[in-house]
């Protein structure tokens, strides 16, 4: 699921996944296309769960309606089971919605007035935004689940007869695992806030890590907490070089650059190792990006490299004044030109 899912309020145990027979159709009443009584052996499906309030819903639409005359075979059906206001009015106001709508959405539209299928579909598979699609196979078996944009390639494939069921499922399994590593760290993030204690939060970020040893993110985390709450900046920086060779982006490796430089104690901090995640994040974002220099500047001065860090902060001033950087942001690097400037004029 990408990050634009609006959130539901939904807290049952996955028993529906991928390779999950599809439960019933239970809606009551058909807003547009022909009424479907139930799911059809021999058929593929796409039923998708949105809502008239929810912004990415509408966005997906015309997605939706082109894949729809791209696999005529396939059976959509779009089923409204969170609608928001007056349970009364809540129908008319679907019904107005997709009659504005017209051939731009190309597909069945029904109406679950009691949040059932709300319940066996999305609660089940613990699904916990909208739009989220599932694809259904001609066995009446799920495919795949997750957000219609992102439905392309799946689809094709299933309707295909080329998808790769045991793999999905085993994709689909991976990620119900990373879920619940995440859901209890996040507990465990709570409780160590609470008590100052990190030991339990670390031994389950390093379970983690030790199954899957190239986890980057995880091990991002680890350096986070430990250059932050856990005050071990030694450790941390053991972790950061851990990072250095992976692939992340440019401001990854620019926080690892802030952080180790300035956040952590001065006689914690190993320089090298600051100045070679800067050097990365310069060359990943190719010296466009005047924040990373400004970092880079900041390790150069703390090494002693004067001069380095006089032409980079003014480089990053000079990017910052010709882009969109807010006032406040660009006065700060500023600020910091002007100090190296009369700290450097005053050894001269």
């Amino acid at each position: 699921m990408i990050t634009t899912l609006i959130a539901l309020v939904l807290a049952a145990p996955a028993t529906l996944t991928v390779g999950s027979k599809a439960p019933p159709l239970a809606v009551d009443a058909w807003v547009k296309g022909e009424p479907v009584k139930e799911l059809q052996s021999g058929t593929a499906y796409v039923v998708e769960f949105w809502a008239t309030w929810c912004g990415p819903c509408i966005k997906g639409i015309p997605h939706l309606t082109a894949m729809q005359k791209e696999f005529p075979a396939v059976q959509f059906i779009s089923v409204a089971a969170s609608e928001n206001g007056p349970k009364e009015k809540q129908l008319d106001k679907l019904k107005t919605f997709v009659a504005a709508k017209g051939d731009t959405m190309g597909y069945s539209v029904a109406y679950d007035s009691d949040r059932d299928m709300g319940k066996s579909w999305m609660e089940a598979a613990e699904q916990g935004g909208i739009p989220c699609a599932f694809i259904v196979g001609k066995d009446g078996v799920i495919q795949w689940i997750g957000h219609p944009m992102e439905m392309d390639k799946p689809l094709a494939a299933v309707a295909a007869g080329t998808w790769d069921l045991n793999k999905a499922k085993q994709s689909a399994a991976t990620e119900a695992k990373a879920e619940e590593t995440n859901k209890e760290l996040s507990k465990l993030m709570r409780s160590a806030q609470k008590s100052g204690d990190y030991k339990a939060l670390l031994a389950k970020i390093d379970e983690a890590i030790k199954s899957d040893p190239k986890n980057s993110q995880m091990l991002m985390t680890k350096f986070q907490i430990l250059a932050g709450p856990a005050k071990q900046p030694q450790e941390a920086i053991a972790v950061g070089k851990q990072l250095l060779p992976m692939d992340f982006g440019a401001m990854e490796f620019n926080q690892l650059a802030w952080v180790s430089a300035t956040e952590m104690p001065e006689k914690s901090r190993d320089l090298d190792f600051s100045l070679a995640a800067a050097q990365k994040a310069v060359s990943i974002s190719k010296s466009a990006d005047p924040a990373i220099l400004d970092t880079l500047a900041r390790v150069y001065w703390d090494r002693g490299d004067k001069a380095k860090a006089l032409a980079t902060q003014q480089s990053a001033v000079d990017l910052g004044a010709k882009g969109d950087m807010d006032a406040d942001t660009l006065g700060e690097m500023k600020e910091t030109l002007e100090k190296y400037k009369s700290t450097e004029g005053a050894k001269n």
